[in-house]
This record gives structure tokens, sequence and C-alpha cells, in this order.
């Protein structure tokens, strides 16, 4: 039986009014809501999450699928700094992981919009965080990251400091070899757009880099016996860009350094003649910036040099300074050395009365220092027994030296003296 209009319609009312129940799909929701303190933007506290888990998810469900493969590596990773044999697991607390992933979504939404300098700001801030942590590879990883953005926009400046940043951290690492190549970078980079600052800072770490490998180098020639002697000396090439670079960067203690590394080098390569304007130069630096240590080895090595040149007496007067200089400091270490410079170039002259005196005195310093370092439990000596028995063997032979006149007087003319003094010790002179 067919229903009438007025039916149908009276149904559709009903039908109107009825309550209905609202679906809900089967099983927990398979994200979270977001909480209400979270905002939608990339640098956005997140307050409420706290897992990796968590994070991951928010950033899959944003949309920022780069982040989240950046994010998942960063905090799912050995721990680089573990000295645990067995790599553990990398711990991130959710100040960490919310640093991490507000700066990977700043550089890729960053990225998306062409806004370089905040995909720069993003990296580097994350290249700071890890470098603080001493998590080297991974601060280079975003530090290249920063280079290759300088580089892509040309920003000289932004390429300047991410090679200086990144040439710091192969220092910390070891890798002078790729130091090097940075700062030597940011050096070129400076000079080309005439930048001061920038040239002085990157020659700054140019000197140490160059006097780390200066050093290799030199230790190297000296292992290899088999080495030709006409082939380059890569040492002293080395030695002379830290000279260059400590020149540059304006810094006096550098260079006088640099002068006395390449005037000793050259000095033990026996070219005496070729160290003395280096040693010089190295001692009158050390004299205008007053530094008494420096000074004294200089002055010591400008005596060997000039002994070596024949000029005894303005060695002995660099060791006289020498030993006047650390007297006055009050540096019981270097008045030894001092004293036992002094005393072997007086006994060469024949100066036999003095190098007795000066040797003696070198004896008493160093039976001083290892007293004193053996009452002081846990103190380190920079001489030991071993020092002091040979201090004990210059006095005897210094005092030999004086006696070996009388000595040979009293064989040839009178035995009975010398059997006197062989029995009490008498003086020989009286002969």
């Amino acid at each position: 039986m067919l229903m009438s209009k007025s039916m149908r319609e009276q149904d559709f009312k009903k039908s109107q009014t009825l309550d209905k129940t609202p679906i809900k799909p089967p099983g927990a929701p398979r994200f979270r809501l977001k909480g209400k303190s979270e905002k939608k933007n990339s640098d956005r506290t997140v307050t409420a999450m706290s897992t990796e888990e968590e994070f991951c998810q928010d950033l899959l469900v944003e949309g920022y699928v780069q982040s989240f493969v950046d994010f998942y590596h960063l905090t799912h990773r050995a721990d680089p700094n573990s000295t645990d044999g067995n790599q553990t697991k990398i711990r991130c607390t959710p100040e960490d992981m919310s640093f991490i992933r507000n700066n990977l979504v700043l550089a890729e939404l960053s990225r998306r919009q062409g806004n370089i300098i905040g995909v720069y700001t993003a990296y580097n801030k994350l290249a700071g965080s890890y470098k603080n942590k001493m998590d080297w590879k991974t601060a280079i990883f975003f530090q290249k990251k920063c280079l290759e953005v300088a580089q892509l926009t040309t920003d000289l400046k932004a390429e300047m400091a991410a090679n200086h940043t990144l040439g710091e951290v192969y220092q910390q690492m070891g890798e002078f070899g790729d130091a090097r190549l940075r700062h030597e970078r940011h050096e070129e980079i400076a000079v080309s757009i005439d930048s001061a600052e920038d040239i002085v800072a990157a020659n700054v770490e140019l000197h140490k880099v160059y006097l780390v490998l200066a050093q290799g180098l030199e230790q190297a020639q000296q292992d290899n016996e088999e080495q030709d002697p006409h082939s380059p000396d890569e040492a002293l090439q080395m030695f002379e860009k830290c000279l260059g670079a400590s020149i540059k960067c304006e810094d006096l203690a550098a260079q006088g350094e640099a002068n006395g590394k390449i005037g000793n080098l050259l000095l033990r390569r026996g070219d005496a003649a070729g160290a003395l304007p280096f040693l010089e130069q190295h001692s009158e630096i050390s004299t205008n910036i007053g530094d008494t240590e420096a000074r004294c080895r200089a002055c010591s090595s400008l005596a060997w040099a000039l002994d070596s040149l024949g000029e005894d007496q303005r060695a002995l007067a660099e060791l006289s300074l020498v030993h006047s200089i650390s007297e006055q400091a009050g540096d019981a270490y270097l008045q030894s050395q001092a004293c036992r410079a002094l005393g072997t170039l007086y006994s060469k002259v024949g100066q036999l009365k003095e190098a007795v005196n000066v040797l003696q005195r070198h004896f008493d310093l160093v039976k001083a220092i290892t007293s004193s370092a053996s009452r002081e439990e846990g103190s380190s000596s920079p001489v030991n027994i071993g020092d002091l028995e040979l201090a004990r063997v210059f006095v005897g032979i210094s005092k030999g030296n004086l006696m070996m006149g009388s000595y040979m007087h009293a064989i040839n003319f009178n035995m009975n003296t010398l059997l006197d003094w062989k029995l009490s010790r008498a003086d020989l002179s009286g002969s």
C-alpha cells in the first residue's frame, strides 16, 4: 500500500528530531591531540613532549620529514663520548630534544621559504651546541652545512666564520692538516675583502697549527736517519710559516717563540751562523715583553751559537746574563741550568777556578731542589737523583782540572807532597 504524501512528510520530520549517537573509530586514536601550551610555529616550546617517540610523531604529523630523519638519527645513535665498548645509546634530555627539534624545523621551514639566513642560523646553533658537548663529528656535520649555505649564497663573511669554526674543531680532534686548510681558506677570503680583523683571527690559529705541524715534521726527520740531505727541509719551512703567521697576527710572544724555534733548529743542524739572527731576535723580543723564562732560553741558545762560532767571551756574557736573570727571578731550576752551562764553558776556556765555583753552585741547587721535592708528597720535580749524581760528577771533574797542574808538578818534583795530599788531603799548591 502506497504512503500518502502527508505521511511521508511526517516520517521525515520525525527522523530529524531523533538523537543520533556519534560514530567513533575503533581502538585508541593514532596520534594524540596537541597541548594547549604548544604554538603552531617552528620555534614553539614543546613542554608536553618528553620522549623521542613523541617528538618523532610530532614532526611527522607536522609534515617535517627531513627534520624527522635527522632528529631520529641524532637521538637514537651511540654516545660519541662514551668510554664503554658496548656503544651506549646517547642520552638526551627533553630540553636537548626540544632544542634539536626546533632548530631542525627552523632549517627545513626556512629552506622551503627561501630564507637562507634562517637555514644558516639554525645549523650554526646546532653546530655550536655539539661543539660545546665535544661531539666533534656532529659539530663538523652541521658546520659543513653552514659552509654549503654560505658558498651557495656567496656570503663571504658567513663562509669565513664557518671555515674558522671548522678549523677549531679539527684542532680539537688533532687533525691539524684539515685545520690548516680551513684556516688558510679563512685567511684567503679575509685578504680578498681586506678584512684586517679576520686576517688576525685566522693567523692566530694558523700559528698554533703550523707550530704543531712543524714539530711533527722535525721529529719525523730526526727519526728518519736515511733522509736525503739535499731534500727540502719541511720542518724549517713550516717554522717559517709559523713565524709569518705570528707577524700577521701581531703577537710578539708568538714571534719570539717562532724565532727561537727556527734558531734552535738551525743550531742543531750545525748552522750556527744562520741561527744567530733568529736567536738574537728571540732574545730581544723576550726582553721587550718581560718574559724571563723565554729570555733565559734565548740567551742560553745564543751562547751555544756564539761558542760554536768561537766567540767565547760573548758566549760567557750571555750565560752570565742568564745566571743573573734567573737569580733575580728566584727560579732555582733555571739557575741550576745556567750554572751548569756557564761552568762547562768556563772549563772550556780555561777559567778553572770560576768553573769550580759555578759547578759547585749547580750541585747545591740541584740538591736543594731534589730535597724539597722529596719532602713534599705528590709534588713533581724537574730534576731527579740521576741529575744530582751528574752534578756531583761535574764538580769532581772541574776540581780535578783545577788540580791537574799541581798534581803533575808534584809527580815530577815532590812525591812526598803528593803522598801527604793522598793521606791527609794537604794542599798540593804548596809543592
